[in-house]
């Protein structure tokens, strides 16, 4: 039983492992391009990491998994090896406890996971893991599933002097001890990593939240046609301003959504054009994206066409290559008439449309891109999904 519970953990190590990758990667590029695990939008292991579910104390929670399951699966090895079963049951033990606890903890995962409307596949396979570990060493120590809370009363009274309960003393300082280490270390290796990407080392989250909420509410006019993301009849509503060919803007695009995923019954997104072309733009003293109004002007059409997002998407994908050509690729790769679509692009109604947000933009005092607001207050730190995620919930508390 004891190797069973190798095999589990090393199953288990190897998805947490992954999946702590897949929550950093996604912490750092947003959501680009779509994971191995990603079918489609319910089978979807990218918005489960993506989501706040996916961290626990600032690091992701698969982190966690990780080096529980390298601790039992050394105390299942150390067990299953060794000539001496006494001197390795006090580590088997301590993991099953820690075991217990993942099991239990699973069941809390599984509801976030439902709340989501996601099915995470690795993060199934973990709690598989979790099953197999905490069922397997119960075995390996006498205990089948029924007998796990009489095991923990068992375990307790041995911690408190009653070694006899157990056969053999638990070693609860010396175990404790080095589990303490392990997830300490490991905690101290993941929150660097974290502060490594995002680049908040040193970062007062409470500070910038209150400061946004200092801010005086304005009225961010939007066009009653733009694009929404969301729920169209929610209060709390966000608005950006955005240039196709802006790479800031990129990295938002890729971010953004994937933040609001959790609140998208609650939150109506709404993207609003603002190129910093100067052919279209008059507020521009110099060209700085010579292809962002024609861009624009193609998400207009993109909306009318019946796919705003997968244009919008795949316009900031391939943002490198932004003209004419990629425009007619993406259009046609979408099934659109590719001429239709270029009438669309030129139609005088289209060209006012894009100046009618410029003007828009203008009034909310937007100067740069992409500009974010949070029911009127303007988001300083758009980058920062933990800043975004406190800010909506605290405009939703107040709802």
């Amino acid at each position: 039983m004891l190797w069973v519970t190798v095999a589990f953990a090393a199953l288990g190590a190897a998805l947490a492992y992954y999946a702590t990758n897949l929550t950093f990667n996604i912490e750092s590029q947003g959501l680009v391009e779509a994971s191995g695990c990603t079918l489609n939008e319910w089978i979807n292991c990218d918005l489960a990491n993506a989501s706040s579910y996916a961290k626990l104390f600032g690091v992701p929670v698969a982190w966690f998994g990780f080096l529980f399951y390298v601790i039992a699966g050394l105390s299942a090895l150390l067990g299953a090896t060794s000539a001496n079963s006494r001197s390795s049951a006090p580590y088997i033990a301590i993991s099953f406890v820690l075991a217990i606890g993942a099991v239990l903890f699973t069941f809390l995962k599984a509801y976030q996971l439902y709340d989501l409307g996601v099915l995470c596949i690795v993060c199934v396979g973990m709690y598989v893991a979790n099953f197999g570990v905490a069922f397997s060493l119960g075995k390996g120590l006498g205990f089948g599933l029924g007998g796990w809370v009489a095991f923990l009363r068992t375990y307790v009274d041995a911690v408190r002097g009653k070694a006899e309960a157990l056969g053999y003393s638990p070693k609860f300082v010396k175990t404790g001890g080095i589990i303490a280490v392990v997830f300490g270390i490991g905690y101290a290796v993941g929150l660097n990593q974290q502060r490594d990407i995002t680049g908040t080392s040193g970062f007062d989250h409470d500070l910038a939240v209150n400061g946004h909420f200092r801010q005086v509410p304005i009225n961010v006019k939007t066009d009653p046609n733009a694009s929404v993301w969301g729920n169209p009849e929610a209060e709390l509503t966000v608005v950006e301003f955005a240039d196709f060919q802006c790479p800031a803007c990129g990295q938002s695009a890729f971010h953004l959504r994937p933040t609001l995923f959790e609140f998208r019954d609650d939150v109506k997104f709404i993207f609003m054009n603002y190129p910093l072309d100067q052919s279209i733009n008059i507020s521009m003293p110099r060209q700085i994206h010579a292809q962002a109004g024609n861009a624009a002007k193609a998400g207009v059409c993109a909306q009318e066409f019946g796919d705003f997002w997968s244009f919008h998407d795949e316009l900031f994908r391939n943002q490198g290559i932004l003209g004419p050509q990629l425009i007619a690729r993406i259009a046609g790769d979408l099934g659109w008439d590719v001429g239709a679509f270029a009438e669309c692009v030129n139609r005088a109604d289209v060209h006012d449309r894009v100046l009618s947000d410029l003007e828009k933009g203008r009034d909310a005092q937007v100067n740069s891109t992409p500009t974010l607001y949070i029911n009127g207050r303007k988001v300083s730190q758009w980058r920062n999904t933990e800043v975004i995620r406190r800010i909506v919930r605290e405009e939703l508390s107040r709802q």
